[in-house]
């Protein structure tokens, strides 16, 4: 971990992990971004409206099966008819990885190898098909989001006011494959499984 300060206001930041590109300031309300060892500051880190959540910054919890994760990080999608939450984190082995929370849906993924990124031509659509590392994908949801406020450390840099088109694929035995997609060509894919919201607990 590096130490540093808000180039906004000069406050200290929290201790810098080592996979951390964004960082909010928790004195000014800062979006501080990493590049190239300097910090940019990159507008304001948006306003998380308090809401019961499954997991929160810094306290472990176990996600059934898959081991405790703690999340170092959070951001805020909003899509019109409600909004879900992705947390930032790592297992005890350390493997970084991606935790989905939406009105109860919990969902643990990973990025994809681009070498395994599915071809698609055009823009995806509900019923379309996708495969990924030989296994075969149906597209059950399309919809736009826009990133509306995140806290803690996270490995990218988020552009909150920012839209984007996702999509979401089913998969067997419960995997899913998402995509995330910007009006520049930019895309991005993920996959993971549904984890069962009774077995998320706090570890003790």
């Amino acid at each position: 971990m590096t130490e540093r300060t808000c180039p906004n206001c000069g406050a200290a930041l929290p201790p810098l992990l080592a996979h951390a590109r964004m960082v909010n300031c928790e004195f000014c309300g800062s979006s501080v971004v990493l590049e190239d060892e300097a910090l940019r500051v990159a507008g304001k880190a948006g306003v998380m409206a308090d809401a019961p959540e499954l997991i929160s910054i810094g306290t472990p919890v176990r996600l059934g099966d898959a081991g405790v994760f703690t999340a170092t990080g959070h951001v805020r999608y909003d899509y019109g008819r409600g909004h879900w939450d992705e947390y930032h984190g790592t297992l005890e082995d350390g493997a970084a990885l991606w935790v989905s929370v939406d009105e109860g849906d919990v969902a643990m993924q990973r990025p994809v190898d681009r070498a395994n990124w599915p071809r698609m031509q055009g823009p995806p659509r509900i019923g379309r098909q996708v495969t990924s590392a030989g296994i075969d994908y149906t597209c059950s949801e399309v919809d736009n989001a826009t990133a509306v406020a995140f806290r803690g450390q996270l490995p990218e840099e988020i552009v909150l006011g920012e839209v984007h088109l996702y999509a979401n694929f089913s998969g067997p035995r419960g995997a899913i494959l998402s995509a995330e997609l910007w009006g520049d060509g930019e895309s991005a894919w993920f996959t993971g499984v549904w984890i069962d919201p009774y077995d998320v607990e706090p570890e003790t």
